[in-house]
């Protein structure tokens, strides 16, 4: 028994220095990410200057950005915060920009900054594993901690400088105290003891109230306690009550229900309070001071950053108010699938517990503790379907500690055997996980993909989202691509000899910093000129997020790159294009189905001269002497075109399709006519319209002149004896704007005859006149005959 005491503690401790080593791998290698510097700077500014006025700013409590900038005040080359421009009117941004992003020493504030948070998601790990053994033991515990030290998601966002963590830590630790006291005063409900203590028991709510008063000091979600804690103590007391509610019974309950609700309501307050140095201040829309006022001025600040929204990427779509299965999807792409398929498993086996505990009336203490357990993550994850703000999986970070106790749960052959039942008292498929045949490849299988994904943890994705290269296409922001990849982009351009590159991030951080030299780009204020049809030559880094719009100045600002292949990806998240010298288009056909202005046109290709031709593109196409582009929907796409890009609208579908046309077509039957008229004819194309009973004919023309009259192109469908059965005159390029050697390819939609053989009648005539073009054999029209 000693030894397999002491063997278990080895493999804690193992598994403990393997998330420690992993986190730390992860630390080093990645770069400042797009939140640490608020958080950081936050922190920091706090501590040097007692001064709380960036919080309501940053809409974050003080504790965890404190945290981690603890040994910043070892660092003598920052900045006071009270002496940078902007701190007068609460800048956040000038205040990171000078206390985080210009540091020379930028790994530096990584290692100081993070280092504490990688230690409170040790902390984390010792008491999932605390408390999943004290439910179903050893194997339970090591279960739990396993899943939890090689979580990718756990890893990555465990080693930066964010409030997510350390409200994980401290809401699971508020939680764990809670399940205790419970456990403890359900396993001495009958004993003479408890009877006698009986009106005392709210003396072992106060370390809950302390731990609960940290939680709403790392992070505003750790407000979702109070009401999970509420019915932790309201359905103990009542179920202490033993029978209806009502009389002296009920006043009993209320007496007994005031000091348990005291004792964690006081130093929960009094502990929040003490955060903010027990400040008396001011709030909007009240008339008076109260305490704790920045904490207020917080929560008001949210509720603005709700109503204002978030830009937010999912599956192919952007919103900038979410969607309610945002936080599902994220779930299943990026938890791995090892742990879901446990976790799927472990569902159903809490399940067949609740209903059985309901079923027989139970009250077994370790069943009170593990509802506790279950409590807290079933309403935090309905709520997250009414966020409005869908930022990240790693708002769902509080979750994981408890999917990791009921998988550990559901691999313990000592959580849910009772002493009066047997094997053959349960389903058939209750025994059949925790078996090590069975877990061992689900565990390898999740170390092993995790080894693999290492050091960008931030970027896993599992198998059903196509793994981490995949992810892109699913979900962006902190998902994937967070800024995390600076240290990457150096090393990959001194490899590859490149000086510089054209940066597109929405990190506000400097690559400088870094030893990076960049030219910025949008949508960052310091961007230089960027035409985002026709980019520059040169090498370009672009993150995934602004690529699939969030953030950019426009959801389309980069959709030139997204129809092209990187030539590397660092990390997942960060990629590289080079863009060879090209011809700038001379021309381009807008189509007026896409809402886009000519003015819009020329400022995308960077030409302000540039001829833009404005056809009725659902009857004709025009070509121009040159390079050109066309601008229209894919229902309109011309004959001739490669894809040069498509633009998307906010939900994921194509609204714009772009292709760049070398030259103009050649007819598949040539049939040149000279006519009197500006045009000369140049052959034909006859088609089956492909959705309807419909005849394509496709006249090809060419300008000779530019006219100063109205004019249509003639086209009659005949019978064979020369009768008149359909007619599809028309012209769909306004004269005003022809060029002479423009072709002209006119699209007449004919009905299809019934008859087997006909011809088509064709010329040109002046609209004001009607009067036909002579052709050079001096008829008004020629045939296209034997057509069926």
């Amino acid at each position: 028994m000693r030894f397999v005491k002491r063997s278990t503690r080895l493999l804690i401790l193992l598994l403990l220095l393997a998330f420690f080593a992993q986190g730390m791998a992860h630390l080093r290698s990645a770069s400042l990410t797009f939140d640490e510097g608020p958080h950081l700077a936050t922190g920091y500014a706090t501590l040097r200057t007692g001064d709380f006025r960036l919080q309501p700013v940053h809409i974050h409590p003080p504790l965890a950005n404190m945290l981690s900038a603890v040994l910043l005040l070892l660092q003598d080359d920052l900045p006071d915060p009270r002496t940078i421009d902007g701190w007068d009117i609460a800048s956040l941004s000038a205040v990171t920009d000078a206390v985080v992003w210009q540091y020379p020493h930028p790994e530096r504030l990584a290692l100081v900054g993070r280092l504490p948070i990688l230690w409170l998601a040790v902390l984390l790990g010792a008491l999932i594993c605390r408390w999943a053994r004290d439910l179903g033991g050893p194997r339970a515990g090591l279960l739990a901690l396993t899943l939890f030290a090689f979580d990718p998601n756990s890893i990555a966002h465990g080693t930066l400088i964010t409030t997510d963590m350390a409200a994980t830590m401290l809401s699971v630790a508020t939680l764990y105290a809670a399940s205790r006291q419970v456990s403890e005063k359900a396993r001495k409900q009958e004993s003479e003891k408890a009877k006698r203590r009986e009106g005392k028991d709210f003396v072992g709510w106060l370390g809950v109230g302390v731990l609960l008063g940290l939680a709403l000091l790392a992070k505003v979600s750790s407000l979702m306690l109070v009401p999970v804690l509420g019915l932790v103590v309201a359905g103990y007391e009542g179920r202490r009550a033993k029978g209806k509610l009502h009389g002296s019974r009920l006043t009993q309950y209320i007496l007994r229900l005031i000091p348990d609700a005291a004792s964690l309501a006081l130093p929960a307050m009094l502990v929040v309070w003490a955060g903010y140095g027990f400040e008396v201040g001011q709030v909007p829309g009240l008339p008076f001071p109260i305490p704790a006022a920045t904490h207020v001025r917080i929560y008001q600040s949210l509720q603005e950053h709700y109503e204002l929204g978030h830009p937010t990427f999912l599956l192919g779509q952007v919103s900038s108010h979410g969607w309610w299965w945002y936080f599902p999807v994220a779930f299943v792409l990026k938890t791995p699938l090892p742990v879901l398929l446990l976790a799927l498993y472990a569902v159903v086996r809490t399940a067949y517990h609740v209903r059985r505990d309901i079923l027989t009336h139970s009250s077994h203490a370790l069943r009170s503790a593990h509802y506790v357990a279950l409590l807290f993550p079933l309403l935090y994850a309905v709520t997250s379907l009414f966020s409005t703000v869908n930022i990240g999986y790693r708002h769902l970070l509080p979750l994981l500690p408890f999917l990791y106790i009921e998988v550990g749960l559901s691999g313990s052959r000592k959580y849910g055997v009772r002493k009066s039942t047997s094997p053959q008292d349960h389903p058939h498929w209750y025994a059949l996980l925790p078996t090590p045949l069975l877990l061992t490849p689900l565990l390898l299988w999740l170390i092993l993909g995790t080894l693999a994904v290492a050091p960008h943890y931030l970027a896993f994705f599992n198998e059903l989202a196509g793994g981490p290269a995949g992810g892109y296409r699913y979900l962006v922001d902190s998902n994937l691509d967070w800024g995390q990849n600076l240290w990457q982009l150096r090393e990959w351009m001194t490899e590859h000899d490149v000086t510089e590159v054209y940066y597109a991030h929405y990190s506000p951080a400097r690559p400088q910093a870094y030893g990076i030299e960049v030219k910025f780009l949008p949508p960052d204020p310091r961007a230089v000129t960027f035409t985002p049809w026709q980019p520059a030559p040169g090498w370009y880094a672009i993150g995934a997020t602004v690529l699939q719009g969030p953030y950019a100045p426009d959801l389309n600002s980069y959709a030139w790159f997204r129809n092209r292949e990187p030539a590397a990806r660092l990390g997942y998240a960060l990629w590289l294009y080079e863009v060879a010298p090209s011809s700038p288009p001379a021309w381009a056909v807008l189509c007026a189905e896409t809402g886009l202005s000519p003015e819009q046109v020329r400022a995308n290709v960077g030409q302000a001269t540039l001829r833009v031709i404005q056809p009725d593109c659902s009857s004709a196409e025009v070509y121009a002497k040159g390079t050109g582009l066309w601008i229209g929907t894919a229902a309109e796409r011309p004959a001739a075109g490669t894809l040069e890009l498509s633009l998307r609208a906010a939900n994921g579908a194509e609204s714009v399709r772009i292709e760049r046309l070398e030259a103009a077509p050649s007819p598949a039957s040539p049939y040149p006519v000279q006519t009197a008229g500006p045009l000369d004819f140049l052959g034909y194309d006859v088609t089956p319209h492909p959705e309807s009973s419909e005849i394509v004919l496709r006249t090809y023309w060419q300008v000779k002149e530019c006219p100063e009259r109205p004019l249509s192109l003639m086209a009659h469908l005949v019978a064979a004896d020369g009768t008149t059965l359909q007619v599809g005159d028309g012209m769909g390029f306004p004269i005003d704007q022809w060029q002479t050697g423009d072709i002209i390819v006119q699209r007449h939609r004919l009905p299809a005859p019934e008859s087997e053989g006909y011809a088509f009648r064709l010329g040109g005539y002046w609209l004001d006149t009607m009067e036909r073009w002579a052709i050079v054999n001096g008829e008004e029209y020629w045939l296209l005959e034997n057509h069926n």
